[in-house]
């Protein structure tokens, strides 16, 4: 076998990745075709690497394999109207990533809001989780509570004295300042 050459295991061992997923992008025309040995082996160039280390990026960045391919093809062709293509795709990504974003932090808040109220007592009239919503904080309550456990701008133990931006000593407390 030529030094400059590596089988599919070799490949993907190198890159972290399953040989079927090597394969796969093989087929879909992520990553070019391999050469075969006189036994069927494929044998790809040290570029492979490169080029699999990419799509995983891609792949982290949310970036679906169709876009990916995309990208691919712009690499390859370099026209400006091919890179104002990913461009476009990219700035499409960025609202979607800001989107999510939004969603997370009020996700977190209502969580909060939750977990404040399930310190303190339940309803004399209910106070079974899951049977009704009394139990769930108003919006005025989540920011009214939300000083009542933080320290440091983060998520504290209801024990904690500590207050925002003091030294916190509480060894079950969240952000562990000391």
């Amino acid at each position: 076998m030529d030094t400059g050459k590596l089988r599919i295991g070799q490949l993907a061992s190198k890159v972290a990745v399953a040989v079927s997923a090597i394969r796969y992008y093989e087929e879909e025309g992520l990553l070019g075709a391999a050469e075969r040995t006189e036994a069927g082996y494929r044998l790809y160039d040290l570029e492979a690497v490169g080029r699999v280390q990419f799509i995983q990026r891609a792949k982290a960045l949310g970036l679906t394999l169709r876009q990916i391919k995309q990208l691919v093809r712009s690499r390859q062709a370099d026209t400006l109207a091919e890179r104002a293509a990913v461009r476009h795709l990219v700035a499409h990504k960025i609202a979607e990533t800001k989107a999510r974003v939004s969603e997370l932090a009020a996700l977190e808040v209502e969580l909060e809001g939750l977990y404040i109220r399930l310190l303190k007592a339940p309803a004399e009239a209910c106070g079974h989780v899951g049977d009704c919503a009394c139990w769930l904080p108003t919006e005025e309550e989540v920011m009214t509570m939300a000083t009542e456990i933080t320290c440091c701008g983060q998520l504290c133990c209801p024990s904690c004295s500590c207050t925002k931006g003091e030294a916190c000593d509480c060894s079950s407390c969240s952000c562990n300042v000391k």
